[in-house]
């Protein structure tokens, strides 16, 4: 057999993200690296094959001709190797796997996976946290719980919780001599942030306080998890949704400073492919967590055949 000739792996699938995506931001978001890798593992493909892949216009890629007839092949070779991979390292059908935004899993999620566990203990759950969308087609993942305006193409999504907004902190960060009683007060604290330093300027300024422009400094934090958690220790008042915080707040860790809030748009979700549901796997977790989120009876009351009695009948 004549030996194969193929340029890098990690160049074609940087082309073949960017080419779907029509974007090297989404590509690199996908593959979980820099815009500039993408880039530069594309400009290296580009120069072995000797011949533009795309045109680049501003922020704007589009597809060459030599480039449109490379994708459809690329993306066609991913997809059978997935399955291959899937059909070589299959789990065992009990296995679900649930991708899971981290703040969520750790602060809400995880608290209550005792409950799944002892009702379904032929079920092995599997929790992936992570804050990207999954690709259903692509990744080995049942079912995933995302926060967001929800509406993401080709799933079905169903809201979990609505999501609103208050400030928080320690108890012990309170200084008698700086009282909070109104929210002017917090000019006198570290505010803390999640992602942005816009949801406090939103916040103070729905709760009346006129150009609260000191409200952007304090430290940023990546995950709401964290921010809280950094409030627990008494490092300054964070902004948090009942969801992520109830544990904290029925414990003391955290106190509420008011009880105006902010609705947020966005919200914790719940998504799949369509058909998931015919999985008795599937099935039995999305009932426990609509339960556990009360939403009272699920639309789809009957469930599929329970995993055990399929094994006894020799399915998979």
């Amino acid at each position: 057999m004549a030996t194969r000739r193929l340029p890098s792996l990690r160049a074609l699938r940087a082309f073949e993200a960017a080419a779907r995506h029509g974007s090297f931001s989404q590509a690199a978001r996908e593959l979980n690296v820099t815009h500039a890798a993408v880039s530069h593992q594309i400009r290296a493909l580009e120069e072995e094959l000797g011949a533009a892949l795309f045109h680049r216009t501003g922020r704007h890629v589009e597809l060459t001709d030599r480039g449109r007839k490379l994708l459809p092949v690329l993306s066609a070779g991913f997809d059978q190797m997935a399955e291959a991979w899937a059909l070589a390292g299959a789990r065992d059908s009990a296995t679900l796997t649930v991708s899971v935004e981290p703040s969520f899993a750790a602060r809400w999620l995880v608290l209550r996976l005792g409950k799944f566990n002892r009702a379904h203990p032929e079920i092995e759950l599997r929790l992936l946290p992570s804050s990207d969308v999954v690709d259903f087609a692509r990744e080995d993942v049942d079912l995933g719980i995302r926060y967001g305006l929800g509406g993401w193409p080709d799933v079905v999504s169903e809201k979990l919780f609505e999501a609103t907004v208050y400030p928080v902190c320690s108890p012990l960060l309170i200084d008698p001599k700086r009282p909070i009683r109104k929210p002017e007060d917090l000019k006198s604290y570290p505010l803390l942030h999640e992602e942005t330093m816009q949801h406090w300027v939103n916040w103070l300024e729905q709760a009346g306080v006129k150009n609260p422009r000191w409200a952007a400094r304090g430290p940023l934090f990546i995950e709401a998890s964290l921010a809280l958690q950094a409030a627990a220790g008494g490092q300054g008042v964070a902004l948090a949704n009942d969801t992520l915080a109830m544990a904290d707040l029925a414990e003391g860790k955290l106190i509420r400073l008011f009880d105006m809030e902010m609705p947020d748009e966005e919200g914790y979700w719940l998504v799949y492919p369509e058909g998931s549901l015919k999985k008795s796997k599937v099935h039995a977790f999305w009932r426990w967590i609509r339960a556990e989120a009360g939403l009272g009876s699920p639309e789809h009351p009957n469930p599929p055949e329970p995993l055990a009695s399929a094994r006894k009948a020799g399915r998979p």
